[in-house]
């Protein structure tokens, strides 16, 4: 991790490679959402201007919509456009300064970095239960569950490492997370 002293703050730079591979999976992300649009368009046209629905697009669009979620998460926690709630930390940072609006946001982030860690857990667990059994979807369109679990264990992967380098820009004093 690279270090950058500006305007007497130190601040922690994101690992080139980490920033630029959570840009690609916000846009692969998006891309999956746009996919989802249009196979929903699809399905309204065929159902309702020809009376021939599909059976597929539901399924298939339930398997983009998990892959859509955990490839976009971490993206979503670099760019702060997660959901959060500020209420207390604004409230903490105006009374009391921006020393305890820094503690309270490392808190928050170090109760997200648990989170991820069980969802990581359990996801490596359901993974390798999925291969042992050789469980398949219920849905239509079955496919191995393992490919689902799949998108639970990368997205807590890429999850964890960008809350832990969140953690270290905050202690090293930077403020884009405040």
């Amino acid at each position: 991790m690279h270090w950058e002293v500006r305007r007497g703050e130190i601040m922690m730079k994101y690992p080139k490679l980490l920033n630029h591979f959570n840009q690609v999976t916000g846009i692969i992300s998006g891309a999956l959402i746009i996919l989802m649009g249009l196979l929903a368009t699809l399905e309204g046209i065929l159902r309702g201007l020809f009376s021939s629905p599909t059976s597929w697009t539901l399924d298939v669009s339930q398997y983009i919509l998990i892959w859509t979620i955990f490839l976009g998460t971490a993206s979503a926690f670099q760019e702060k456009t997660h959901v959060s709630v500020d209420l207390v930390k604004d409230f903490a940072g105006q009374r009391w300064g921006i020393r305890v609006q820094r503690v309270l946001v490392i808190i928050g982030y170090l109760f997200a970095l648990v989170f991820i860690l069980v969802l990581a857990w359990d996801s490596a667990d359901l993974i390798l239960t999925a291969i042992k059994l050789e469980k398949l979807t219920i849905g239509t369109v079955q496919i191995p569950i393992v490919y689902l679990y799949a998108a639970m264990m990368a997205g807590s992967v890429f999850m964890l490492v960008t809350v832990v380098c969140i953690i270290l820009d905050t202690i090293g004093g930077g403020k884009k997370y405040l």
